[in-house]
């Protein structure tokens, strides 16, 4: 899984503890700016990245395995879209 990170005042951050966020100097307002663009990676990017992800890679090997239909192709396809998964895992609202 791909770690969140920030930057602030030309150093790269990957904690976002509130209380971190203060230590190191950042406003009220730049602390809900970093929340706010984590939120969307862990959501809705992980969605745009997930989908790039299979179009590009996942896609043509289902492709493959509807044209010649062997387990062998099946599984090559599976294993792909785990893999695209594990990558971009979808964060659920409940986390």
């Amino acid at each position: 899984m791909n770690m969140f990170n920030y930057i602030f005042e030309g150093k790269t951050y990957t904690d976002t503890s509130n209380e971190y966020m203060l230590a190191i100097g950042m406003s009220a307002e730049q602390i809900e700016s970093v929340m706010s663009q984590k939120a969307y990676e862990e959501g809705e990017g992980a969605i745009a990245k997930r989908k790039a992800a299979y179009t590009k890679e996942s896609d043509p090997l289902f492709l493959e395995w509807q044209y010649d239909k062997t387990p062998a192709t099946e599984a090559k396809w599976r294993a792909k879209v785990l893999e695209i998964k594990a990558r971009f895992p979808m964060v659920s609202a409940d986390a």
